[in-house]
């Protein structure tokens, strides 16, 4: 009888690491809390395919500075898988031929650098350091490999959610308030996107030490966030007032003797963002924030057609039937948008089109001024009632909302990193 040669185990997932690595989703997300043990998992999954000599793998960070200790800590899990290490090009080669690649994107230009690349995994440390998905979504066009390859496509990543970029990732993923676990179809590609939740309980080597302590006398904030993994605690947030048990509410019609008017951000290479308003101005002093449009690549022609179908779509309450909204709406646009370019101004085309925008009055510390406006909005009244609300269906305000944060330079305005400051 031959002996079987004992094998030498150099790590051993949680339960839910495995969960994570055993994955078959397109895309999926490890995230949450501190502690548990995302950074590990992303470098399991580099070797998940190495046996296949096609296997290509790129391991990101947002600075080279926090790639360090990633790759460090590849020495210990790599090396004895016979992996062998080039420090010039942070390239570990495995006997079979496989590949895994670190590498950092500081800057949003950097993602140029792999133009022409192709890699069937693709690992992104820390998710919510970059700003917005800029990079994220340019190379998703680099996941590829050659027919009968044999080799899986995926795009595995980390995340805390504190960090400029939790809104984005928190919108791509659909990540609830609570950090729960959450699945979800991309409606262009029809692949699969999975959030699954890490927690400092998930991992036994670190449940009851001094690190759990650490966490458990963090601000109110941070703890939530870092130890709990709720995606609706951010620290330093401008608008931390902000509940979506006080300010969101279910869709209604809107009574005829509401004022109704939009407001518009316009872009191009960054998102336009329109939101409609509805005034309760008699009654109970509140405005309601009821649809929006926040999609990038809009031309005035194309921004114009669907502000109007919204227009003309608002239900509204006559008070013995509802209809659709009938009387053109007005609104306020960034004055920016009046600035010709020599091919006429973005406002002037869409008023061709019967928007009927007018400029936005732009003043020293306006931003402050509108801030200030917001929060008088959110705060609650001394009858238990707000000044703001917002329609549920109106989701990416209520991601973006609560998780602008202060310029970390000080003053009151907002971080000019965050993924969106409409």
């Amino acid at each position: 009888m031959t002996a079987v040669k004992e094998r030498n185990v150099i790590w051993t997932p949680t339960e839910r690491q495995a969960e994570f690595l055993a994955a078959p989703e397109r895309e999926a997300c490890y995230g949450g809390a501190l502690g548990g043990g995302k950074s590990d998992s992303l470098l399991a999954c580099a070797l998940s395919q190495i046996e296949n000599a096609k296997h290509r793998a790129i391991f990101f960070r947002k600075s080279f500075p926090q790639l360090r200790s990633a790759i460090e800590r590849s020495h210990e899990l790599f090396r004895p898988l016979g992996g062998s290490y080039n420090v010039q090009t942070s390239t570990w080669t495995f006997p079979s031929g496989a590949k895994v690649e670190f590498a950092f994107l500081d800057s949003d230009s950097d993602k140029w650098r792999y133009a022409g690349r192709s890699f069937n995994c693709i690992l992104w440390d820390e998710l919510c350091e970059w700003p917005n998905d800029s990079a994220y979504v340019y190379l998703l066009s680099r996941l590829r490999t050659t027919k009968g390859s044999g080799l899986r496509l995926e795009v595995r990543s980390s995340a805390n959610p504190l960090g400029v970029g939790a809104s984005w990732v928190r919108a791509r993923f659909k990540i609830p308030d609570d950090g729960s676990a959450s699945e979800c179809v991309d409606e262009a590609t029809g692949f699969h996107r999975r959030f699954i939740p890490a927690r400092l309980s998930d991992n036994p080597h670190l449940l009851g030490t001094d690190y759990e302590r650490m966490l458990q006398a963090l601000p109110s904030a941070q703890r939530k966030a870092l130890l709990e993994g709720r995606w609706d605690a951010v620290a330093g947030a401008v608008f931390d007032e902000f509940s979506h048990a006080k300010h969101v509410c279910e869709p209604f019609p809107i009574p005829i003797s509401w004022d109704l008017w939009r407001a518009c951000d316009p872009g191009f290479r960054a998102e336009t963002a329109v939101l409609w308003c509805a005034w309760d101005k008699d009654m109970t002093d509140t405005v309601y924030v009821i649809r929006e449009i926040h999609q990038k690549q809009l031309t005035p022609e194309m921004l114009a057609e669907k502000i109007r179908a919204i227009d003309f779509s608002i239900p509204i309450d006559l008070g013995y039937e509802t209809i659709a909204n009938d009387e053109p709406l007005s609104g306020i646009i960034d004055s920016a948008a009046f600035s010709n370019t020599g091919m006429g101004s973005v406002g002037d085309e869409l008023n061709k089109r019967g928007g009927r925008w007018k400029p936005a009055e732009k003043g020293q510390n306006s931003r402050i001024g509108g801030i200030n406006m917001i929060h008088e909005r959110l705060a609650t009244r001394s009858d238990g009632t707000v000044g703001l609300k917002i329609f549920k269906n109106c989701t990416n305000l209520i991601h973006e909302l609560p998780s602008l944060t202060y310029d970390p330079n000080g003053g009151e305005d907002i971080d000019q990193n965050c993924a969106s400051d409409h």
